[in-house]
């Protein structure tokens, strides 16, 4: 049977009915809802009737809400929705139009339909998905209800129970729906307006009488000074009693020209503007003009300030017959403005002349009104910036947040006070690292809106560096007291309370946070507690110093000490006494010296044993470095091996680039060999026979070039060699001095500045060696200079330098040690030479090296 050709015209005949039902609903619907328009019925009820003819529409549960905006179009009203639980309309009745509020807020806000097909995923359901998910409400597509002049008039929302996006069906549903309840909204509007209006007009026409009969009412009672002039000659028709108060109350004005009625006005120019009013028939606004007034009946005139209207009264034939005056006495105010101008001339003055830096910036621009001569010396700028906005007067804050918080404290009126606070301003052509006290204080007009910021400083850069070599100074010398194993303690003696280091707390087994000198008391040995007792009370007692040595024992670990403390009283500014001190583990030295004593017979003994025992010790240690140091030279054969195995087996087809490579392989890996070999020699060294060679310091100084080749690729840093000389010494040593020496110049460099280094050799003159007190006049010496263009030194720090653990600069600035100037100062002397330093702070410094080239003996290393 042949019914395929069949199936799809009945398909397609199916289609159609249902598309025809569909469209008959849509007609039908609609028609209904205008003729209910049409019919005058109430808008709750056009809408509802809406809401239900937009569910017939859908098979699939769909629940339909209209919600309207308020009278500023801030916030959506409930209209109609009687399929939705009362609870959630009710809760969603005046939610704000808004970005992410819901569908319906974020649809009246963008003027743009709204598709939430999964409100528990939608971002813009956030704050209400709970409330959604409670009713069981899963999409919700909502169309704003714009009319024809772009007002949004509210919202149309579909709600489903399970997620769903809309189809191009419902997609048309939905616009005609929504034009239907635009054209509902608009109609029934109108409609009531067109009522209000013609009820307005009947109730003009029923109060105008009534209204005629309170004018003269209306005037006699206004809160301000009116009149009405009559005629040419300006007659008063009618003063209001605060215009009789204004003028003097004793006057007899009704009916007097104005002339006559105020004469002492001749010659203040009152009665040629009222005549200039009266005949040419337009009105004269003045603005706190001054009036002097006869207010008492004596000869004292009185000065008034008024604010006035001269207004053209015209009769039924269009002419002018008259004038009304309206005036308000503004003198208070124009009395108040003058002492606020006083006031504000008297606060700009203080201002300008303070020694504290301060500005003023208004508007958005942040625009300069104000700048004190301190802030604009403080800004190196002259008074040209005023008047330019702040980031045209300080182009170099860009990049740093100031700009940033200005405009926030603008925008939401919260002050900012910093303190201590880095500013990079222009110091002498040179953008300069200064530290600042501020203040961004917002400025409020009459009507406490924000107009302007103000600006309040105190630079601190002293303060700052200050605190930054203190800083130092004591991390300076916790680190000697660290190193020393030293531990420091402090009683604050009215309270008894005990401060102390970290030794002080291993020692005792005390509590790192403190404790009271009772509990570090209880730690001391019972045979020196009263001891220790008494010269604390002896030292308070004369203010003098304490000294003790007594034995400690820790309660958890079990360890004893011999511990040796000295103090010395000191009273505060607040009259509080405290007693500081240090305390030294003497346990090694006093154990020592008892054993000595009782073993004295001994010595001799014990001494050779231990000898005997450290020469073991020592062949141990030069077996296991020769060992590892053979096991290190296997994989560096093996390196060398497969990489000419690879160049062999590449043959002409490796690239040059590869070829570098396995050759730079090769290199490292020789002299990697070449390093353990010298390690090897100098660890079975002794003091006497110390593995010294002649050194070509060409070489070594172009090894630790390679050796810095990365680094001198990142920095594109110059370096420049003159020949350097042959000599003799120990070659580990001078690639460790000369290692140092070109990291040194490479590290400490200026920030965005190329890097030059210069090495150069020069023999010294005999005279020159005697000069030196530490040289031998029997040898020639050369002096090796490695100058650089970094950040250089000041001179007065020249010996500081090469001091073991000592550092110019701090930790976060530079990375090291503070050993390798040392381990250079050793090795030249250690080789019969000498090292020293010249320098300059952002100059570059150089190092001068003077060596034997004919050494023929070191001295113990």
């Amino acid at each position: 049977m042949n019914i395929s050709p069949a199936l799809p015209e009945l398909l397609n005949e199916e289609q159609l009915d249902r598309n025809f039902q569909e469209i008959d609903q849509l007609i039908q619907g609609q028609s209904d809802i205008l003729e209910m328009i049409s019919k005058g019925k109430e808008l709750p009820d056009i809408l509802v009737a809406i809401v239900r003819w937009a569910e017939t529409l859908s098979t699939e549960g769909m629940l339909a809400s209209i919600l309207l905006t308020n009278y500023n179009g801030e916030n959506l009203l409930h209209g109609a929705a009687p399929s939705l639980d009362e609870d959630y309309n009710n809760a969603i009745h005046g939610v704000a139009i808004g970005p992410n509020v819901g569908s319906c807020g974020t649809a009246a806000f963008t003027r743009q339909m709204v598709i939430a097909d999964d409100i528990a995923s939608d971002p813009r359901w956030a704050d209400f998905k709970d409330l959604a998910l409670q009713h069981d409400l899963r999409a919700c597509w909502s169309s704003p209800l714009i009319n024809k002049s772009g007002t949004v008039l509210g919202t149309f929302a579909m709600y489903y129970r399970q997620p769903k996006r809309p189809s191009d069906h419902d997609l048309r549903v939905i616009r005609l729906i929504s034009s239907t309840t635009v054209i509902a909204i608009e109609w029934t509007r109108t409609r009531a307006e067109r009522i209000i209006l013609l009820e307005n007009e009947t109730r003009a026409h029923q109060k105008s009488r009534e209204e005629w009969k309170r004018f003269y009412r209306l005037l006699m009672n206004t809160p301000a000074m009116v009149a009405v002039l009559r005629g040419p000659d300006h007659v008063f028709e009618l003063a209001n009693p605060i215009y009789m108060e204004a003028v003097g109350p004793n006057r007899e004005l009704i009916g007097k020209p104005v002339r006559e009625a105020l004469p002492e006005v001749q010659g203040q120019g009152f009665f040629e503007l009222l005549d200039q009013v009266y005949f040419n028939g337009k009105p004269f606004y003045g603005n706190e003009l001054l009036v002097k007034l006869n207010k008492t009946g004596e000869a004292e005139l009185h000065e008034s300030f008024f604010n006035f209207v001269y207004h053209p009264i015209r009769g039924e034939n269009g002419s002018v017959d008259g004038i009304f005056v309206h005036a308000v006495d503004v003198t208070e105010l124009v009395s108040a403005r003058k002492r606020a101008e006083q006031s504000e001339q008297r606060f700009r003055s203080f201002v300008l002349n303070s020694p504290m830096p301060i500005g003023i910036y208004v508007g958005r621009e942040m625009r300069i009104v104000t700048a004190n001569n301190a802030i604009l010396r403080a800004w190196e700028k002259d008074s040209s910036v005023i008047g330019k906005t702040f980031r045209e007067a300080l182009p170099e804050l860009e990049g740093q947040p100031y700009n940033d918080i200005l405009e926030g404290v603008y925008e939401t009126g919260i002050p900012y006070n910093a303190i201590e606070e880095k500013v990079y301003l222009m110091r002498n052509g040179v953008l300069s690292a200064t530290y600042w006290n501020f203040t961004y204080t917002p400025l409020l007009n009459e009507e406490g809106k924000i107009y302007g910021v103000m600006n309040t400083a105190m630079e601190v850069t002293d303060l700052v560096n200050a605190k930054k070599q203190l800083a130092a100074a004591e991390e300076t010398l916790r680190s000697a007291v660290e190193i020393a194993e030293l531990g420091t303690w402090q009683i604050q003696l009215a309270e008894g309370a005990v401060t102390y280091s970290d030794h002080i707390a291993e020692w005792f087994g005390l509590p790192a946070e403190g404790t009271v000198l009772e509990e570090v008391l209880d730690r001391i040995d019972v045979h020196h507690r009263d001891a220790v007792s008494k010269r604390i009370r002896e030292a308070v007692d004369s203010q003098g110093i304490y000294e003790a040595e007594y034995r400690v024992r820790n309660p958890y670990t079990g360890k004893q000490k011999i511990l040796h403390a000295k103090g010395k009283v000191i009273v505060d500014e607040n009259n509080i006494s405290w007693l500081n001190g240090i305390c030294r583990d003497t346990t090694l030295q006093r154990e020592t010296e008892q054993e000595l004593e009782k073993q004295v017979e001994e010595r001799t003994a014990e001494l050779q044993k231990a000898n005997d025992e450290l020469n073991i010790l020592n062949e141990n240690l030069k077996q296991f470095v020769y060992v590892a140091s053979h096991d290190l030279q296997e994989p560096l054969r093996k390196i060398n091996m497969f990489s000419d195995m690879l160049r062999n087996k590449a043959g002409d087809s490796l690239e040059p680039q590869a070829d570098n490579y396995l050759s730079k392989i090769n290199h490292a890996a020789r002299r990697m060999t070449a390093l353990i070999k010298d390690l090897l020699d100098f660890s079975r060294a002794d003091a006497k026979d110390r593995p010294v060679a002649t050194v070509s310091l060409d070489t070594v100084v172009k090894n630790v070039i390679e050796d810095y080749e990365v680094m001198i690729q990142q920095k594109n840093a110059q370096i420049e060699v003159s020949p350097l000389p042959e000599i003799r010494a120990i070659p580990l040593q001078m690639n460790q001095l000369f290692y140092n020496l070109i990291g040194n110049a490479l590290k400490f460099t200026v920030d965005k500045a190329r890097p030059e280094i210069r090495i150069s050799c020069r023999m010294l003159e005999q005279a020159e060696v005697e000069s030196f007190n530490r040289l031998n006049p029997s040898l020639h010496y050369a002096e090796i200079v490695v100058s650089d263009n970094g950040i250089g030194f000041n001179q007065k720090f020249a010996e500081q330098i090469f001091v073991i653990f000592q550092r110019l600069h701090g930790k976060d600035e530079y990375e090291g040690t503070g050993i390798g100037l040392a381990l250079c100062r050793k090795i030249t002397e250690n080789h019969n030479g000498l090292i020293y330093a010249r320098g300059s702070e952002n100059q570059g410094a150089s190092f001068h090296v003077v060596l034997p080239i004919d050494n023929l003996s070191f001295t113990a290393f």
